[in-house]
């Protein structure tokens, strides 16, 4: 049996602690071992000892405490060994013997206090050793020694306790080495005649104390150093620099007043300058020396003493990309025409201007097409689409507006964005919601970005989280934890939203009673627009205290805010109380803005309903007296006769009250005139009335319908009464006397 052809294996991020030494040998083809983040605080050699294709082994972050003698030796092909984050305190002087294709070695972030002479022998080329974070403070002179170690080309010392730079070991491989980092050290004097120096490519020594010798042996020696970095090294003054051929310098965290023209007029090839964090107090100062820096590409002036940006500042920087003009805390004023001399500025960074009143975000962007990405500080508090325009910004990926005197962001504002790749940030700004529309002009096929870090989101809408739900597999949302998420009921879309997106910390910021809580652990009952629900369902109430006075009753919880049940008059007996030890105490029900709001509407409905009905019955009681009125009173000293069928009672518009007519059945005159003597002068009486009567009513009121009556001749009236009555002839009354 030839085992298996395993090759590669991947036991990382468990909690392993011990393998058996024959766990691989049934895998003797293995390439490369993983096995970090576990609790490994032993390695046998012999679990490897017998793998000749091995060539990469990872035990990163476990708890090794030391590497004894062969433990990785005697492999032809081991090319990776990667033991950084370990206990290590005691690194074997044989441990890679006759490891001769060892070119990686990361023993980064241990307690290795020395290395022995012999640590390294018999390895032919070492790429990188990596010491970063341990407590040496010094290195043998033979260490690196050619017979020993034949080439060495790059070597981390960051981070250790170094008070001197170690050049005499380094100067073995004077030849080779290219790199060294010797950054976060003590180290306060580097000797200038040190031939070392010379061919390094690569140095740094940031975040040392640098005397101020050594900072001149450093920069006006001649070297063909390219990258230089003394960030945080006390630099006070600059002297004209001896490296024609440095592209890359870091000069901040430094004490720079001023720089004069002439420091850069033989480093013409620099392509990246870091001056922040000094005390430069005028950058007009500065643009003599951008005259010698023709190819400079990133320029970072942040955090410094400007006041003023204008134009000409920038002056002759033709070539430059990268710009950054952070935490500016004096600049006052930005002038837009400040950007016209730099036309291929791609990246542009400039926020956390406190004195700043104003930015001409439209303008700059004008005198900037080529622009890729920008994070900008805005002072107005609507962002629109003409003051971005991306449309002019074919190569724009991507757009940071921070600012908190932002509070609205038109839904237009990234229309006309085409890049596969966007980043969206809306930083520290008080944007309270985010607008539903906001990413619908932006292509469904982008890879999107969208970052909100810092803000004043309460809320997101769930037309918004609609929007987010279909570009699931391509955006990617940041910073909604750090927004003051209002929990009430406007947040039970976002809630459910949340397990789907992996957004498990956000945690509400109001009301109070859920302040800190996490919001996917809150339940939709307690996500309430409710003002008078201040406690959640799980609380009680723990102790009651009854205040009492003559005119009201107040009861009050001192564990919850209940709402006080206040009576206007005191009961004269209250009823007992029953008291249930195992029942719950029933809380009285609250009447929610919805049902007070539909109880309001119903009760107008019903009052105006009756008010409608009482002004009726008003105005047909004052019709009923105005008809009454104008009939006119009855006749004096006749009595009130009932009236039979078909009796009419007769008034004229306008006439005496005297000569009101009465007309009456037969048999009510007979009541009055029982003999036929008197009745039959009551009929002819009456008859030469109505005569008289009849013929002045006709005259008067004859375009009146309803004295047709007096209209015919007497035989017509007397037919027409007589058919409508049943024959019987009226009796008419009048000066007190009857007629019929």
């Amino acid at each position: 049996n030839t085992g298996t052809g395993l090759e590669e294996l991947d036991i990382s991020n468990n909690h392993l602690s011990y393998l058996f030494p024959s766990s691989f040998r049934i895998h003797p083809r293995l390439r490369d071992i993983r096995a970090a983040n576990n609790k490994f605080s032993f390695f046998p050699a012999e679990l490897i000892s017998t793998l000749q294709y091995l060539e990469h082994i990872d035990l990163s972050q476990n708890q090794l405490k030391t590497i004894e003698e062969l433990d990785f030796a005697r492999l032809p092909r081991l090319r990776v060994l990667l033991v950084a984050h370990n206990q290590l305190d005691m690194l074997s002087e044989m441990a890679f013997h006759n490891s001769t294709q060892l070119q990686v070695v990361d023993l980064s972030y241990n307690n290795l206090d020395r290395i022995g002479e012999r640590t390294f022998e018999g390895l032919v080329r070492l790429e990188l050793l990596n010491l970063e974070g341990n407590k040496l403070n010094e290195l043998s002179d033979s260490v690196f020694e050619r017979s020993k170690l034949q080439m060495l080309e790059s070597i981390n010392l960051a981070y250790n306790k170094f008070d001197y730079a170690p050049l005499n070991a380094l100067q073995r491989q004077y030849f080779f080495v290219s790199s060294v980092d010797l950054s976060h050290n003590m180290i306060k004097t580097i000797p200038g005649d040190d031939s070392i120096m010379v061919n390094i490519k690569h140095l740094d020594l940031s975040y040392n104390p640098l005397s101020d010798i050594a900072v001149h042996n450093i920069l006006n020696e001649p070297k063909t150093v390219r990258e230089l970095n003394l960030a945080a090294t006390g630099i006070e003054h600059l002297e004209a620099l001896e490296t024609p051929f440095l592209q890359y310098l870091n000069l901040s965290a430094n004490k720079l007043q001023s720089i004069d023209p002439d420091v850069f007029q033989r480093a013409t090839l620099l392509e990246s300058l870091d001056l922040s964090s000094n005390q430069l107090e005028k950058l007009s100062e500065l643009a003599p020396a951008w005259s010698n820096l023709n190819v400079l590409q990133n320029l970072d002036l942040s955090n410094n003493s400007f006041e003023v940006i204008a134009q000409g500042d920038l002056e002759n920087l033709n070539s430059l990309q990268t710009l950054h003009l952070n935490h500016l805390q004096n600049c006052n004023r930005i002038e837009k025409n400040a950007f016209k001399h730099t036309p291929n500025l791609a990246n542009l960074e400039a926020f956390d201007l406190p004195l700043l009143g104003y930015l001409d975000l439209q303008g700059i962007l004008e005198l900037l097409p080529g622009l890729e990405t920008i994070d900008l500080e805005v002072k107005d508090s609507t962002i629109g689409t003409e003051q971005i325009q991306p449309a002019k910004h074919p190569r724009l990926k991507s757009i940071g507006i921070r600012g908190d005197r932002l509070k609205t962001i038109s839904s237009g504002s990234l229309a006309g964005l085409k890049s596969s790749d966007l980043t969206i940030k809306l930083q520290n700004t008080s944007l309270n919601a985010l607008p539903p529309a906001l990413l619908f002009p932006v292509p469904r096929s982008a890879h999107l970005t969208l970052d909100i870090e810092g803000s004043k989101v309460t809320v997101l809408l769930p037309q918004f989280l609609n929007a987010l739900e279909d570009r699931r597999s391509s955006l990617q949302l940041k910073g909604l934890s750090t927004n003051p998420i209002h929990c009430d009921c406007n947040a039970r879309a976002l809630r459910r939203w949340l397990p789907n997106s992996h957004m498990l910390d956000v945690k509400c910021h109001s009301p109070a009673y859920l302040a800190g809580k996490k919001l996917i652990e809150v339940g939709d009952d307690e996500l309430t627009c409710d003002p008078r629900k201040m406690t959640t369902t799980t609380q009680r109430p723990t102790s009651q205290h009854m205040l009492k006075s003559s005119s009201r009753l107040v009861t009050r919880t001192t564990t919850t805010e209940e709402p006080m049940i206040i009576w206007s008059l005191e009961p004269t007996q209250p009823p007992p109380m029953k008291i249930k030890t195992k029942a719950p105490l029933m809380k009285a029900p609250i009447i929610s803005n919805d049902d007070t709001l539909i109880i309001g509407i119903v009760g107008g409905v019903v009052a105006f309903i009756a008010i409608l009905i009482i002004i009726i019955c008003i105005v047909r009681l004052r019709m009923s007296n105005v008809e009454y009125h104008n009939a006119g009173p009855p006749m004096i000293g006749i009595p009130p006769l009932p009236l039979g069928p078909g009796s009419v009672p007769l008034s004229y518009k306008g006439a005496p009250p005297a000569t009101a007519l009465y007309a009456v059945p037969p048999y009510a005159a007979q009541s009055y005139a029982t003999l036929p003597h008197k009745a039959a002068s009551i009929h002819q009486s009456t008859q030469n009335l109505n005569q008289r009567q009849a013929q002045q009513a006709q005259a008067t009121y004859s375009t009146m319908s309803r004295m047709s009556y007096f209209g015919g001749s007497q035989q017509q009236q007397q037919q027409q009464s007589s058919s409508q009555n049943g024959n019987q002839p009226y009796i008419i009354y009048a000066d007190d006397k009857a007629y019929r």
